[in-house]
């Protein structure tokens, strides 16, 4: 309990300090790159479970807050485009778990299979030993996919918002309040006995913002949390996020070889893929369209977008629609497997 709690001390005083040296997502990349160096030397801490939902809940409560009300007027538009990336997204994973099979000399069909279903890792995991793959396998390259993506894709969409003179937004840097603390906490205590109660995908953060907006937008009528109070929550899932890429998941994907680099590299380009669908029928940025549409976790890209004040509200609500989506695609993605 003790080194956790040392690792969590530590990736918040790297994400502060590269905060301060406006590293892009600074919060967030100097927490990871900590849980990371930490994973790979010790391989003794996890955060699994309560304390990530604790952190998903965080961040959701922030966003939520920031959440206004024309959102939902505007995110209809956005659903079809949406739904096109989607099934890309589902296409591309069946053809590089079928290239990562055929490159491979090692890994057996399925488990190359359900090494790329993307969205959902933790559902694809835990399900993927019932349908005769190697969850240990599986498990690792998830996690090596969301690690190499939560740290790339905030640092390109951070140099490329800043390349468009775009910067994070304006909020206030006020003194945290009492109220701020009782809506925090009222808000994440019914988010988290909510996941408990009723699982759904990326609950705990859906539950965090929704509940989020309607109590800054309709009861306490909150909009000035201070900004390191964001930063913490991205940090916390940082670290969470980077401990998990630990020595035993280096060493399983050593033995796929360079196969797996390639078909990540593959995952990486079939992001910006994507995002360039996204951007072609609507009006919002591409690194916008980027962060809302790269299978690496909603409450990741969520993170990043509020770290770099590129529309979190929207990114965390098209995100979460993704994971839902791809969650309900599931049985029928499974079924493909199966026949395979």
């Amino acid at each position: 309990m003790m080194r956790a709690i040392g690792v969590l001390l530590a990736a918040l005083g790297v994400g502060a300090v590269f905060n301060m040296l406006n590293v892009p997502a600074g919060w967030l990349l100097g927490a990871l790159l900590t849980g990371i160096l930490y994973g790979l030397l010790r391989s003794d801490v996890s955060y699994e479970g309560w304390p990530f939902k604790i952190a998903l809940t965080l961040v959701g409560t922030n966003i939520g807050l920031l959440m206004e009300r024309e959102l939902f007027s505007v995110l209809g538009v956005y659903i079809l485009p949406l739904f096109i990336t989607i099934i890309v997204t589902l296409a591309g994973g069946l053809l590089f778990g079928w290239l990562l099979y055929k490159w491979s000399s090692i890994l057996d069909k399925r488990t190359a299979l359900f090494c790329c279903i993307p969205g959902g890792a933790s559902e694809i995991i835990s399900v993927s030993g019932d349908y005769g793959a190697d969850n240990r396998i599986v498990a690792a390259f998830h996690t090596a996919r969301i690690t190499f993506f939560v740290l790339l894709i905030p640092l390109i969409a951070g140099l490329w918002a800043e390349a468009a003179e775009a910067g994070p937004e304006q909020v206030a840097e006020g003194a945290l309040t009492l109220e701020h603390i009782i809506v925090f906490l009222i808000v994440m205590s019914i988010a988290f006995y909510l996941n408990f109660r009723i699982k759904i995908p990326a609950g705990s953060l859906l539950y965090a913002i929704a509940f989020g907006f309607l109590f800054g937008d309709f009861i306490f009528h909150i909009d000035d949390v201070p900004t390191y109070i964001g930063g913490i929550g991205q940090a916390l899932i940082g670290v969470m996020v980077g401990v998990r890429f630990d020595r035993p998941t280096f060493l399983r994907l050593k033995q796929i070889g360079g196969v797996s680099a390639q078909v990540l590299g593959l995952f990486f380009i079939l992001s910006f893929f994507l995002a360039f669908i996204f951007w072609l029928f609507t009006e919002v940025s591409y690194v916008v369209s980027l962060l809302s549409t790269v299978p690496a976790g909603a409450a990741e890209m969520a993170a990043t977008a509020f770290a770099l004040g590129l529309e979190p509200t929207l990114v965390a609500s098209l995100q979460i629609i993704r994971v839902i989506s791809v969650f309900l695609a599931l049985p029928i993605i499974l079924k493909l497997v199966e026949k395979m």
